[in-house]
């Protein structure tokens, strides 16, 4: 059984982790978007892969404390099939928030990036506990 002040360790090394990955993304997506031009969907999307990497190295290695190699390789299908719902999810939420809501796109990733935050956490303690 986890202690109160071991899970509140965890959810602030899970918030740290997020947040570097979240600038990962956002400066990813700011430079695929604003420097080389591309479509913010694209841009969206290829930010979301290179945030992928970072969070799976800090969650497994660094929040859950997971340093056994022995299940990596199902922890990573794992984490990928998860973060590829993540990836359907914040694609169709970047269209409706920007494209039929009219909100700015950086606003908007910063909405979706919180609320896919939120529910991944509790996925990624069964994958990495």
């Amino acid at each position: 059984m986890l202690t109160v002040d071991l899970v509140k360790h965890r959810v602030l090394k899970y918030v740290i982790s997020g947040v570097i990955a979240s600038l990962v993304m956002f400066i990813s997506l700011i430079f695929f978007r604003e420097t080389l031009g591309i479509w913010y969907l694209y841009s969206s999307t290829l930010a979301f892969v290179l945030a992928f990497f970072s969070s799976f190295l800090l969650q497994k290695l660094w929040t859950f404390r997971n340093i056994s190699n022995s299940e990596t390789h199902k922890q990573l299908v794992l984490f990928f099939v998860v973060s590829i719902i993540n990836l359907g999810l914040n694609a169709f939420a970047m269209f409706v928030l920007v494209d039929i809501m009219n909100i700015w796109y950086i606003l908007s990733q910063f909405f979706v990036t919180a609320l896919i935050a939120i529910w991944s956490f509790f996925i990624y303690r069964i994958i990495f506990v």
